[in-house]
Order: C-alpha cells, then structure tokens, then sequence
C-alpha cells in the first residue's frame, strides 16, 4: 500500500474518531443559543435539554452521520481510487465544506470547520501525488544491437 493511500485513509479514519468526539462533545459548543443566553433554544419535547447534554442527544443521530459521511467519503475516495484529478477534487470539496462551516456558524454545522486542517493535509498529499509519478509496471526494453 502506497504512502499516499495511508494518508487518505488516515483523513477518512480520523474524520470518523472526529465525528465520535463531536457528538459526546456538549451542544453548548455549537450552539448561540447557550453562549447567548445559557439555553438551548430548541422547541417541542426537547426543550428539557440543556447546554451541557451531548450533542447526539440534543440533535439526534442523523446530523452526526451526515457529518461523518462529509468528511469521511472523500478521502476514503481519494484513497480508492487514487487518481490526481480526484484528490484535487478531495481538496475542493474540504474548502466547499469549510466555507458552509463558516456560513453556518451559528449551528451544528460548524463542526464543518474540521475540513479545514483536512484540506490542509489533502493539499500536502495532491501536490506529492501530482509531483510524483504513479507507481506502475515497469517496462524493461532490451537493448538493441
């Protein structure tokens, strides 16, 4: 397995352990709401939740999975495929992401920002897979008499 490969798939392994920490993390750290005024700002039957339950329980399982499933799919595409466009691509995405993170700061989906050191470290890896040549068959000629 290529060192490249390794990288991709050490983003994809810790953008999974990141999305685990995120949702035992306290909702009070993506939410205005509690750095404002101390309470969630949430309606209905969750309204008993506080700044300080986790986030899997104040925002359910579902906003965890698609944050996992963001993060987590590109490199482990990168790291499948291991085309230069596609990890070019890969590092695209991660500024996509970052740049809805800081749109959406005021919510959960600040968690996003995450994609920022990952597209610094999918930078680093594109331009060594660019630079380098792809490891393949190597043709022996012999010499001609």
């Amino acid at each position: 397995m290529s060192a490249l490969r390794v990288v991709w798939l050490g983003l994809a392994v810790v953008a999974v352990l990141f999305t685990v920490w995120t949702a035992l993390s306290p909702a009070g750290g993506v939410s205005l709401s509690c750095s404002k005024s101390g309470q969630l700002g949430l309606e209905g039957s969750r309204a008993a939740l506080n700044c300080d339950d986790s986030i899997v329980r104040v925002f359910g399982v579902w906003p965890l999975v698609q944050l996992g499933q963001l993060l987590a799919i590109p490199p482990a595409v990168a790291a499948l495929v291991m085309k230069r466009w596609v990890s070019w691509l890969v590092v695209l995405t991660f500024l996509v992401l970052a740049f809805v993170a800081v749109a959406n700061w005021t919510s959960f989906w600040v968690s996003l920002s995450f994609a920022v050191p990952m597209a610094a470290v999918g930078l680093v890896a594109a331009s060594v897979q660019h630079i380098v040549p792809p490891a393949g068959p190597r043709v022996v000629t012999a010499p001609r008499n």
